[in-house]
């Protein structure tokens, strides 16, 4: 369905939100004979990190939404959402006053400004808009469960908005396309599509603020700030209308006033949300928040408050270097080095050649004829203040340890860099080999 201006839909206002989920085992004799799985309908579902570092780490509570930090002493959230200076920003159970609040004259944006005797260590990198429309997202929010089923004769069309709770939770989607609003300017919006793929979200009321992410050159970053969805709807001309997350319109009417009637087709009619596109306004932020246009910094001090709250900070036993908060056998330390979770159980190994996070990867390539052990790795870049080093050592009976030959490194980003180191010794002349990481973190 052509997109309309989203002054003709729903607002999430000062109770605009998403409702991220659309789960449910559901029947129907008009798409299939056979049972169709959508995710989950347990209000528990996504409802901690999705372990990828896609967003989740740079999502504070604000009021009973969410913004994300975008600058040393600034985040970004929904203008509609209102608040007043004064307001907390909660990051992961530390608390920012805001001294200062500078909503865009143009969008539904709102930069909050915070004191300055206390800055954010480290914050969300911004989409440059390159990648944004057709990129898989990831998408945040604070909104409502789902609710009753929404049926078309007795033919499942989606769920109607539930009870609100607050919980944060996370979905994906694909950025279908933009639209611009008079009122609002440039949107990003998603479609709920059956089946969609794993995590497909749509949204409710409560999860206005929350941020759209895409992955640009190695980076998740955050290209929308959620604003508006479809509706409201009806089933017919003397039934309530009602908001919902709706995989297919066809049936219903749609958007008062005046009520338009959808026929129903064979091809499903979803309905979308859209986002406040951080692109469109990078002019803006970058002078209204100073420090927005780079990507900063990261100490193990800064990383730790992407994922641990002061309590956990202050036990080094949870959150120090040394210790496995998750309990996936990979120690704290390791985990900022190599672009992991540290709050998500998770022991694997990285993709070769164009993996971004994950274990070290081993493997006997082929160098120029030659068959040599090796081992591919993410690393911080030395810019990136990270203050580590990368150690990779080989050894033919794990006592005597030796440094490996030849290593090509691949820029991922200003952060970021994949590194590949062989073996001096060929895997022919000495098959029994081993290769390991050490990573040496300054004091």
């Amino acid at each position: 369905m052509p997109k309309p201006s989203p002054l003709q839909e729903s607002r999430l206002g000062t109770s605009f939100a998403a409702v991220l989920t659309a789960a449910a085992i559901v029947a129907t004799s008009a798409r299939s004979s056979a049972i169709m799985l959508m995710e989950s309908g347990d209000p528990s579902f996504h409802a901690s990190t999705p372990g990828d570092n896609s967003g989740w780490q740079y999502e504070g509570k604000f009021l009973t939404f969410l913004g994300v930090p975008i600058a040393p002493h600034f985040f970004i959230t929904a203008k509609h959402i209102g608040g007043v200076v004064g307001n907390t920003f909660d990051f992961h159970g530390d608390l920012y006053t805001t001294i200062a609040k500078h909503p865009s004259p143009t969008t539904d944006l709102c930069i909050w400004e915070v004191d300055h005797a206390k800055p954010f260590p480290t914050y969300a990198p911004l989409s440059s808009g390159s990648m944004d429309v057709g990129a898989t997202a990831t998408v945040f929010g604070r909104g409502t469960q789902r609710g009753t089923a929404v049926m078309v004769s007795s033919v499942l069309k989606g769920w109607k908005w539930g009870p609100s709770d607050d919980v944060k939770r996370w979905g994906r989607n694909v950025v279908a396309g933009t639209v611009t609003d008079p009122t609002y300017g440039q949107l990003l919006y998603c479609d709920f599509d059956w089946p969609g793929i794993p995590g497909e979200c749509h949204m409710s009321v409560g999860d206005s603020g929350g941020g759209l992410f895409v992955l640009e050159n190695g980076l998740w970053r955050l290209a929308g700030i959620n604003l508006a969805v479809d509706g409201p709807f009806r089933t017919g001309p003397t039934d309530p209308s009602f908001s919902g997350a709706l995989f297919d319109l066809g049936g219903l009417e749609y958007n008062a006033p005046p009520w338009t009637p959808i026929p129903d087709q064979t091809q499903d009619i979803p309905s979308s949300f859209y986002c406040s596109r951080i692109s469109a306004s990078l002019s803006w932020i970058s002078t209204t928040a100073p420090g927005s246009n780079s990507i900063p910094q990261e100490s193990y001090e800064a990383w730790q408050k992407l994922y641990f709250s002061p309590s956990q900070i202050a036990n080094p036993g949870l959150s120090g270097k040394s210790s496995d908060f998750d309990g996936d056998g990979i120690r704290n330390l390791l985990e900022f080095a190599l672009h992991l979770d540290p709050i998500f159980a998770e022991n694997a190994p990285m993709i070769p050649d164009t993996g971004i996070r994950g274990l070290p990867h081993g493997r006997i390539v082929d160098d120029n004829g030659t068959p040599r052990l090796a081992l591919e790795f993410v690393r911080r870049d030395a810019s990136s203040g990270a203050g580590l080093t990368y150690l990779v050592e080989f050894s033919q009976d794990l006592v005597q340890w030796s440094g490996g030959g030849i290593v090509s490194t691949e820029s991922i980003n200003s952060r970021w860099e994949r590194v590949k180191t062989l073996d001096p010794v060929s895997a022919t002349t000495s098959p029994g080999r081993y290769v390991r990481l050490r990573v040496v973190s300054s004091p």
